[in-house]
């Protein structure tokens, strides 16, 4: 016989079934859709009142104005919206500011992005976060964050709506054909954004000489203000431990950066402008580079036709592998029938989705730009 208690745990299944036909009735968002975003007039409508309200109450022209005077880059790319931003009502007085410290080291942020809803709201968090650190900033009107940019690869190069809410500068995108090529790496349009980008109007009339160049990523937003202590030829980086460019590397190095020799790979930093504080001239300089190495890696031809061993692998494992193979005891003895770092292609199935940073870390190298 059953107990009440065993009954009752019986029957707490079926108690919930009206409320998950109840939760399944609601109107339900397509988390799947990578469509742009693109809110209906009205939202936008409210959007620009808001900002312009904001605007107004730091005493800068309202966006209509801005957005009259501030599309540039011709067919290629746009800016909508100043680059300062909105603000809570504080005399923030931009880059030039009677007063300050000498050692004062003005930066703008250039977050880059896709246009999908994926990472609109991740813009839509840094925005707001860097928002609220520069107008708490115990330096006050002196702070060093001055200006912010949403750097958008877009279809087309065209708005996706969010430009109302965040300063925003659009550039064409890869064509799928080109995604197609680089195996559905859309982190590709990254670096060749910011070849756009420092093309532009928008960025020929930046007041400041350094730029935090960021991603949209769950783990950058900002918290406190980041004390700029780069300087021409010595930008800031984040030390990524996972990357350690080793002997295992040396062989696609060498491949997209010949002049780097046998011991290139050991020129290379394990960083990647994820972020980067960096002067405007070391940026101008490291871009091509940068976009070119990525492409160069990505589609590195030794990459279409892994071992077979190495099918299937995660990063981790043929890490694991890799430092075996350095090791006179491990895979490079008979039990590896020929295998090696090179036929793998670390290149691609190796470094997959950071291999952009590595872009930049080895045009880096290239150029002889060293970081802290």
């Amino acid at each position: 016989m059953l107990s009440k208690r065993n009954l009752s745990l019986l029957l707490l299944p079926f108690a919930g079934v009206p409320l998950f036909q109840w939760a399944r009735s609601m109107p339900q968002a397509d988390l799947h859709d990578n469509s742009p975003h693109a809110p209906d007039a009205a939202t936008l409508a409210l959007i620009a009142a808001r900002t312009r309200a904001t605007n107004a109450a730091a005493g800068r022209a309202d966006v209509a104005k801005v957005k009259a005077g501030g599309v540039s880059g011709g067919a290629s790319s746009s800016s909508v919206g100043s680059s300062g931003g909105g603000s809570s009502g504080r005399n923030i007085s931009g880059v030039a500011v009677q007063g300050c410290p000498a050692s004062r080291k003005p930066f703008h942020v250039v977050l880059t992005a896709t246009a999908d809803n994926y990472q609109s709201w991740q813009c839509r968090i840094m925005y707001h976060h860097w928002q609220r650190v520069r107008d708490s900033d115990p330096a006050g009107r002196c702070t060093e964050l001055t200006g912010f940019t949403r750097l958008v690869a877009s279809p087309g190069g065209r708005p996706d709506g969010l430009e109302a809410e965040i300063p925003s500068h659009f550039t064409p995108e890869y064509e799928p054909a080109d995604i197609s090529r680089f195996h559905g790496y859309r982190v590709i349009n990254r670096p060749r954004s910011v070849t756009y980008f420092l093309k532009s109007a928008r960025y020929a009339a930046l007041q400041e000489e350094y730029l935090l160049v960021a991603e949209t990523d769950h783990d950058h937003v900002l918290l406190q203000p980041i004390p700029n202590r780069a300087e021409r030829g010595s930008p800031m980086a984040y030390l990524f431990g996972y990357m350690g460019p080793n002997p295992t590397h040396a062989p696609f190095i060498k491949r997209v950066w010949p002049a780097g020799g046998e011991a290139g790979y050991k020129q290379v930093q394990s960083i990647g402008p994820s972020p980067v504080l960096i002067h405007r001239a070391d940026l101008e300089e490291v871009a091509g580079p940068w976009s070119e190495t990525a492409v160069k890696l990505k589609t590195d031809p030794q990459a279409r036709t892994p071992h077979p061993r190495l099918c299937g692998r995660g990063w981790e494992e043929l890490v694991g592998m890799a430092d075996s193979i350095d090791d006179a005891s491990g895979l490079s003895g008979g039990d590896a029938s020929g295998l090696s770092i090179d036929d793998a292609s670390q290149a691609d199935r190796t470094l997959g989705w950071v291999i952009e940073m590595w872009g930049y870390s080895i045009a880096s190298a290239s150029i002889g730009l060293r970081h802290q």
